[in-house]
């Protein structure tokens, strides 16, 4: 028993210290988002959006966050991207919402379509 104390009195802070160091995690090391990038924004309302027999709409609305032009760019269940609107800020319907598809509209920053901002997924069902 007095050898296992000294043990324990060496282990426990190197155990400590070992949770203490840096990440593994490269994530929890990345510099910040700018600010635009975490400025930026794009919502879609109604998700989920019910068809019902035919299409559903949702109404995309976006904001760069800085004032600067962006474009929106749809892509249907992973399919080709294709440009949807462009504008710092705005809304737009999207009526052709179909069950059992996912939909995701991306911000991109300029019109480069090279630095998306953010993006948000809209779901159809019936």
């Amino acid at each position: 028993m007095k050898r296992f104390i000294p043990t324990i009195a060496i282990l426990l802070p190197l155990f400590f210290f070992a949770g203490c160091g840096p990440s593994k995690n490269p994530e929890a090391n990345a510099p910040a988002a700018s600010p635009a990038a975490s400025a930026a924004r794009i919502t879609a309302s109604p998700n989920p959006v019910t068809t019902g027999e035919g299409h559903g709409t949702t109404t995309v609305t976006w904001n760069t966050g800085d004032g600067t032009t962006g474009q929106v760019y749809v892509s249907a269940d992973g399919t080709p991207e294709a440009i949807f609107a462009e504008g710092s800020t705005g809304s737009a319907p999207a009526p052709w919402i179909e069950a059992g598809k996912t939909f995701e509209f991306r911000l991109y920053a300029g019109t480069e379509h090279t630095k998306m901002l953010v993006k948000t997924q809209v779901t159809g069902r019936k």
